[in-house]
């Protein structure tokens, strides 16, 4: 017996290209169509099926000759059996590898017909099972946590708050996101079926179809950034549609052709906190764009060590990440921008965003950060990078919390710069309104209108000086 343990080689869809004209080379023109049938529902159920495979048989074990009849079964553990036949199947297809087992193993067929393939019913899910599936969909975790970004954003921001508008901008982000996430899984299912990470997702386990995971992504999508641009404002909306078009369109088919799809993916989570100052001051200043740029740096020590252990899954699916196409550059660009946010940092009480002592703080919270990045460059393995990945979880809303806490108020930046003098000045101002309050006193009512306009007069010089 053939046996093909694994049908193709780690990227699928590099084989699923030549697989029409490979089945008709071997199949013949009869069978292309249905083996086609057979790889894709071998890979909906192997994807959730652990000890799926697809097997090749002949009509006897002695026999190696092409002209020996030869059988195609997909089978399932836990699930129904799915087979082809067709003479004249030659050993070396292209599209699964081989190794010789004996006749008569646990893995040799018994009795099954020549060619029969079973459609899966798909349940329609009631309503309140809906609401787990919208989450899976959602990605719910991962949208909470850049929407958490996007309210210390508005918390940072120097300008008043208001609670409705936090409200509206907190609703219309998470929707954005959520629309986002479902456009991703919507167009990923092929590669997420090959990813141990991925492959029970919603779309990999046809609990609901295609289009309406598609209409589900549509319809946050708009209300998301419909919501911040009635709500909060017109640009708010204008990041949150850029954001929603950068993730799914560009970033998520990009991570199957560049490398450079880490740099796509870090201005995506730069926006967030830079649509909450949008939505507190209705623009973007230079703390704005510095906030943008802290999240920018932390996103590359997070994402690289997380796909570091990921990397023999990413290359399965074909995507190209650092980590599995430059394992060194991988490490290095981690320590790079961990060392990046040391300045980055600095710069915040500089452009009077917050006090001096979160330079002090705040760098020793990226020095402990810098440390592991700098481990997993040396060391280069599973464990480092484990724990780079979780301590950037820590790092992040640590940082944020003491920037929020020692962020300067509006009436604090209005006032920085201004000469001591000029201050006093005022000072002497109010002492002065003071002294003329007591003058006014001793007026007496009945001297004429022009000693009132002269008194008026030496008032408001007074003042003045």
């Amino acid at each position: 017996m053939i046996s093909g343990a694994r049908l193709i080689r780690s990227d699928r869809l590099r084989i699923h290209a030549r697989l029409s004209s490979t089945c008709t080379r071997s199949l013949g023109k009869s069978h292309a169509r249905p083996a086609l049938a057979l790889f894709h529902i071998y890979n909906q159920h192997s994807a959730a099926q652990k000890g799926s495979r697809i097997v090749f048989t002949r009509a006897s074990s002695s026999s190696q000759s092409r002209a020996a009849p030869v059988s195609a079964m997909a089978v399932y553990p836990n699930g129904p059996t799915h087979f082809l036949s067709k003479d004249d199947l030659e050993d070396d297809t292209e599209f699964f590898t081989t190794s010789i087992t004996k006749a008569g193993s646990a893995d040799a067929p018994k009795g099954f017909s020549d060619y029969d393939i079973r459609w899966k019913e798909v349940k329609v899910p009631t309503l309140s099972g809906l609401i787990p599936i919208y989450m899976d969909l959602a990605k719910a975790r991962l949208a909470a946590l850049v929407t958490l970004t996007t309210m210390c954003g508005y918390a940072i921001s120097p300008a008043s708050a208001s609670l409705p508008t936090l409200f509206s901008l907190t609703a219309g982000t998470a929707l954005c996101i959520a629309s986002a996430n479902a456009y991703n899984q919507f167009v990923e299912p092929p590669y997420d079926a090959q990813m141990s990470r991925t492959r029970n997702r919603i779309l990999v386990r046809k609990a609901i179809s295609p289009l309406h995971a598609w209409s589900f992504a549509t319809l946050t999508g708009i209300s998301g950034v419909g919501l911040l641009a009635v709500a909060v404002n017109p640009l708010t909306a204008v990041l949150g549609a850029a954001n929603l078009v950068l993730y799914a369109g560009i970033y998520t088919p990009m991570k199957r052709m560049s490398i450079a799809n880490t740099w796509a993916g870090a201005i995506v989570g730069a926006i967030p906190p830079m649509m909450g100052w949008a939505a507190c001051t209705n623009s973007l200043d230079p703390e704005a764009w510095l906030l943008g740029a802290i999240l920018y740096a932390w996103q590359f020590p997070h994402f690289n060590s997380l796909a570091w252990n990921l990397r023999a899954d990413y290359s399965k699916a074909g995507y190209r990440m650092m980590a599995v196409t430059d394992p060194k550059l991988n490490a290095r660009v981690s320590l790079r921008y961990s060392l990046a946010l040391i300045p980055l940092v600095t710069l915040a009480p500089y452009m009077d965003m917050t006090s001096w002592w979160f330079a002090i703080d705040g760098n020793i919270v990226n020095g402990v950060m810098l440390a592991g990045a700098a481990n997993f460059w040396r060391k280069k393995d599973d464990k480092t990078a484990r724990q780079l990945f979780f301590g950037s979880l820590i790092h992040l809303p640590i940082l944020l919390a003491l920037m929020m806490f020692h962020k300067k108020s509006k009436e604090s930046q209005e006032h920085v710069g201004v000469p001591s003098a000029v201050a006093l000045g005022s000072t002497e101002g109010l002492l002065h309104e003071e002294e003329d309050d007591d003058e006014y006193e001793y007026v007496d009512e009945d001297e004429d209108d022009g000693e009132e306009d002269h008194s008026s007069v030496q008032h408001t010089d007074r003042i003045k000086h």
